[in-house]
């Protein structure tokens, strides 16, 4: 069956890197369900953790994820609640931008009057056939 409409899974979570490995256990499960194969659900993974490490790091605010997939393939963006942020540190960022190149297909950090986003995309190449 082919999917024609988007599906959303919304994540929110302190600002504290100690949660960070539930974005990384929802960005696994999500492009798991979505059929991607091993290689580009860890690719997927790695991408939402820097982002959202990333993101963590600017706010004492709660960090919202939202996890779209649909015929194109996985989206995430990711937010603070609060418009009281930090910059990222500049290391950290170029770093995770080295990492991004290779992990993601398409993403984006930006900010929006004062509040840091990003928008990442991952597209499902070959999807796997569950129970086929």
């Amino acid at each position: 069956m082919e999917q024609t409409e988007v599906r959303n899974v919304e994540l929110v979570l302190p600002a504290d890197l100690g949660f960070i490995r539930l974005a990384r256990l929802v960005a696994s499960g999500v492009a798991s369900g979505a059929g991607l194969d091993v290689d580009d659900v860890a690719d997927f993974r790695i991408a939402v953790d820097e982002l959202s490490a990333t993101l963590m790091e600017t706010t004492d605010s709660d960090v919202v994820l939202v996890f779209s997939v649909g015929p194109d393939g996985l989206r995430v963006s990711g937010s603070t609640t609060s418009v009281e942020t930090r910059a990222p540190d500049p290391d950290r960022m170029a770093l995770a931008r080295q990492i991004l190149d290779v992990v993601a297909d398409d993403y984006e950090y930006t900010t929006d009057d004062g509040r840091p986003l990003f928008r990442l995309r991952k597209r499902i190449t070959s999807p796997l056939r569950h129970g086929a």
